[in-house]
């Protein structure tokens, strides 16, 4: 919430709470960049990192916030039961390079920095699945780098001195995440039929992987955008709160009780 000069209230701000995450882009040094308005209420410090707020209605609203520039906001039910270290508010807001706005200060420095996060998110374990382009030499790089983990990949040359890779890990659902947390918290989060529909679509997934769903088949990319938002989301590493907030965007629904 901001006032109309763009600062946060004094009140509102105290309840943010700063969830450490190591993906944060760091400020830029040097003074080059005008800091954002977004301030610390007991310091004045210029915020940096992914901050929540609990709401009323069993609702949290979590921003990502780049040298005090919002890069994104998104309120949505809590999913307490469940965590992981592949899931960050960070891995949509740095893969998709959103802003605070057109002309609003960024961490993005080039047109493939996007692409070259997300390549080494992947390798860092800090995503389970993505896409990414770039040029021939540095794909051939991380094609190198990639030995060794568990990540499956196809690559395609565009014709344009580039390289599109899609890229998963190969370790089952049930292994990289816990699954079971996942199913309890939409099943609490969304009413009635959506709960169930979510809960059914991430069992299913339970014993197949990110590489086997979403990389090496055929169909891949087809059988990725057709799967339910609960198992896009997490493999894509997003937080289950958002995607649940699309969830009940998408049918009008409320909070499940």
């Amino acid at each position: 919430m901001h006032t109309p000069t763009g600062k946060v209230p004094h009140a509102v701000a105290y309840t943010w709470m700063l969830r450490p995450d190591y993906r944060t882009p760091p400020a830029p040094a040097g003074g080059a960049v005008p800091a954002g308005p977004w301030r610390h209420a007991d310091n004045g410090q210029v915020m940096n990192g992914v901050y929540e707020r609990f709401l009323p209605g069993r609702r949290i609203e979590v921003v990502a916030i780049w040298y005090g520039y919002v890069l994104s906001r998104c309120a949505g039910p809590r999913m307490p039961r469940f965590s992981s270290p592949l899931v960050s508010a960070w891995n949509p807001v740095l893969a998709q390079g959103l802003t605070a706005g057109p002309k609003a200060p960024s961490p993005y420095r080039d047109a493939h920095w996007c692409d070259r996060w997300t390549a080494e998110a992947l390798l860092y374990g800090r995503k389970p699945f993505g896409v990414f382009t770039l040029p021939v030499e540095e794909a051939m790089r991380w094609f190198t780098g990639s030995g060794g983990t568990a990540l499956v990949y196809r690559a395609r040359n565009t014709g344009e001195g580039l390289v599109r890779v899609v890229a998963g890990l190969s370790e089952p659902y049930g292994r990289l995440f816990d699954v079971d947390a996942l199913i309890a918290d939409y099943r609490r989060a969304l009413p009635g039929d959506l709960g169930e529909q979510e809960a059914e679509a991430l069992a299913a997934h339970r014993a197949s992987s990110p590489a086997l769903g979403y990389v090496l088949r055929d169909d891949a990319e087809d059988a990725f955008r057709r799967a339910p938002l609960s198992v896009r989301g997490l493999t894509l590493g997003y937080p289950p709160h958002e995607t649940a907030a699309r969830v009940l965007a998408g049918t009008g629904a409320r909070i499940g009780v």
